[in-house]
């Protein structure tokens, strides 16, 4: 970032020095005042906004001593960013550097205004658990898995203002003039709104709306002066993948409407959780600083969610369920990056082997894993695809990869018997191999394979809190000797628990018997 901030004063000077006459610009000061921003938590030299003055403000005051040319050389880095198209946020120029000209920079000056409060104290469970807030530290949050471009950008294509938004800047084309007059924000002329709103079959004040639109999504760019092209407008224009999904997730706290506090802690709360939930239980992530005064949280959040599923962020499950979208996923990743959260970004599902796969079936969010493994193995040729779950699921205590291998293997409509032969004598995957092969199961139930295999279900039951299966007091209890020996001889990883609970009677007297006899003299046997 400080590379970045010496190219940013670079860039200025040269610009600056080729104008007459030359504007005040201190490398300095301005130094200082990037470096300032970079500390406030900016993530790029031209991202700036009003309440990053007033934040600026607040930091000049604690200096020793402010450079007299502080205020010039900030107008002049505000009147190079707008001139070159640089300033990153969607904050009106207008505004910007009226904030920067007014703003008390003394000492003994105003604490200016306090940004987003209500916000802060909403969000604040949610960012400390990202690692952006001022908790302990970050809870790990699982990979997502992304949409192909092609598809997050033609899902972006269909939320209707981002079209109409689209609309507005093809009418706009290569310019128009900015409404003269009007409190310092950034509306067209009252000749163009009127045209505009002529030519797309709007009103006026949708008009303005979707001119919003069309700034933070970055097909639009404003001045002081005028209207001009976007600096995402070229990639829309072109069809660069991506393009339209990232104007997309720029513009959504702007589509949502005065709903943007609400929108991003719900759309926190879905992504981070990963599953679908309802309004209700989706109506303690606000907090009590969300729903605006007088309306009731429940009645907001479900107002919102519906807004929401409208813009295609959110989308309905059962039951009266709400889940994230792939573009909302989307939003997110761009959000908490911009913020300093570390999100992990899962391959595609094209680029996953074996072990990706089952990491993120082992470990994701539902909302990613949920046919995950199924499709995977659709886009692959099956022999291969096949053994290479397996190789990826023989770690002795991997017993609940090999059970989703097997469940999903066990549904292919295909005749898997050549390559499951290669795995019957594996001492972790044949009992598996063999189940699968198999229809009934095989004549060998006491085989180390098959005992590992039947271990391997012990051990999921033991993770799930649940007791030995009833049936098998019955199944073992004619060979009770050779089921204990077995299990004792494999040296599965629960064999040890297995056997202590036989030994208390879990399946009955046989097995108890037998299990005490090995646990006495382990020797023998």
């Amino acid at each position: 970032m400080t590379e970045r901030i010496h190219s940013a004063v670079h860039a200025c000077l040269e610009w600056a020095g080729g104008l007459d006459p030359r504007p005040v610009l201190e490398p300095r000061t301005l130094l200082f005042l990037l470096a300032a921003h970079l500390d406030a938590g900016a993530h790029d030299p031209g991202d700036w906004s009003t309440a990053d003055v007033h934040d600026i403000a607040r930091t000049v005051r604690y200096w020793d001593q402010t450079p007299t040319d502080l205020r010039a050389t900030w107008l002049t880095w505000c009147d190079f960013l707008v001139e070159e198209g640089l300033l990153l946020s969607s904050e009106s120029p207008r505004r910007l550097r009226g904030a920067i000209a007014a703003v008390d920079l003394s000492p003994e000056g105003p604490p200016g205004p306090a940004y987003g409060a209500a916000v802060e104290e909403a969000a604040r469970p949610l960012l400390d658990r990202l690692g952006v807030g001022e908790g302990t530290g970050p809870e790990p949050l699982c990979p997502v898995v992304p949409a192909p471009s092609e598809d997050l950008d033609a899902a972006a294509h269909r939320c209707r203002p981002l079209a109409d938004a689209a609309r507005l800047a093809a009418w706009v084309g290569e310019g128009k003039d900015l409404r003269s007059d009007g409190d310092g924000g950034d509306e067209l002329a009252p000749a163009d709104a009127a045209g505009a709103a002529a030519a797309l079959g709007r009103t006026p004040d949708e008009v303005r709306a979707l001119f919003a639109v069309a700034r933070h999504a970055g097909l639009l760019r404003t001045t002081y002066t005028r209207v001009l092209p976007g600096r995402s407008a070229r990639a829309w224009a072109e069809g660069v993948p991506g393009a339209v999904a990232d104007g997309w997730a720029d513009a959504l706290l702007t589509m949502a409407g005065h709903r943007g506090m609400t929108t991003f802690l719900l759309l926190t709360d879905l992504f981070a959780h990963g599953e679908a939930r309802t309004p209700g239980e989706l109506v303690g992530v606000c907090g009590s600083g969300a729903a605006p005064a007088g309306e009731d949280p429940g009645r907001h959040v479900r107002r919102v969610l519906g807004v929401l599923a409208s813009l295609g962020a959110v989308e309905p499950a059962a039951a009266g369920r709400f889940r994230v979208t792939r573009l909302g996923d989307h939003f997110m990743v761009r959000q908490l990056r911009q913020s300093g959260a570390e999100v992990l970004v899962a391959p595609p599902l094209a680029g996953m082997d074996a072990e990706d796969v089952l990491a993120l079936v082992d470990g994701g969010r539902p909302v990613d894993t949920e046919g995950l493994l199924e499709r995977w193995l659709a886009a692959r040729e099956t022999e291969s695809a096949v053994c290479d779950l397996f190789e990826a699921a023989d770690a002795p205590d991997a017993w609940h990869r090999r059970e989703r291998v097997a469940g999903a293997l066990s549904a292919l409509d295909e005749d898997l018997s050549p390559v499951l032969q290669l795995y019957v004598h594996h001492p972790v995957l044949g009992g598996w191999a063999r189940g699968l092969r198999d229809a009934p199961p095989s004549a060998e139930p006491l085989s180390h394979q098959a005992v590992w295999a039947v271990l391997d279900g012990y051990a999921i039951r033991f993770d799930a809190g649940r007791p030995l299966p009833e049936q098998d007091r019955e199944r073992y209890a004619g060979c009770a000797e050779e089921f204990v020996r077995a299990v004792w001889l494999t040296g599965h990883p629960v064999a040890d628990t297995v056997l202590d609970r036989l030994s208390d009677g879990a399946l009955g007297a046989p097995l108890a018997e037998a299990a005490g006899r090995v646990r006495s003299a382990p020797a023998l046997y």
